[in-house]
């Protein structure tokens, strides 16, 4: 072989394996730091969905009241407004009351595109509550409401979520 097309296949493994790392948007890459403390996978009927991670200061602990950064790594294409519907539904299940949900699915048709397999979404839960969301490292919009992020981050990370195990891998605890 020669020494070009080695240059090539090493060029091109090193491009893969940068694009399956977990990079936080740079306006998350603040103090404090943030540090990936669980990663998982979230998967339909055998299907993978995507790959989730959850960023925490570094050093500590998932907290609910404290910033964190849960990143979604798209295994498939998906439409904006299924996501928007598919997290009102998960919501939902919270027992939010219906007008609180059509308001939730509202303001995050405004937050989420579609997305395409390899692409990757991060949402934010701030210092003040809110929630900030990224697609592919661009901002794509903040939603200033406490109690909605505080539902929207619990699809993933609530006792009471429909996937306990992918909550584990991400919060660590129950470990």
């Amino acid at each position: 072989m020669s020494a070009k097309f080695n240059s090539l296949v090493l060029s091109a493994c090193l491009a893969l394996m940068a694009g399956l790392a977990h990079a936080l948007p740079p306006a998350l890459a603040q103090t404090p730091a943030l540090e990936v403390l669980g990663k998982g996978t979230m998967r339909w009927f055998g299907l993978k969905l995507y790959d989730a991670a959850l960023f925490t200061p570094a050093g500590a602990p998932w907290q609910a009241g404290a910033p964190y950064a849960l990143e979604l790594r798209y295994a498939r294409a998906f439409e904006g407004e299924a996501l928007a519907r598919s997290s009102g539904d998960e919501i939902a299940r919270q027992g939010v009351p219906q007008a609180e949900i059509e308001r939730y699915v509202e303001l995050l048709r405004g937050v989420f595109p579609d997305v395409a397999a390899g692409d990757v979404i991060v949402g934010a839960r701030r210092a003040d509550g809110g929630a900030s969301f990224w697609h592919n490292g661009r901002p794509v919009g903040r939603i200033d409401d406490p109690v909605f992020a505080r539902r929207f981050f619990g699809i993933w990370l609530a006792p009471t979520t429909r996937e306990p195990a992918l909550r584990r891998a991400l919060t660590k605890e129950g470990r």
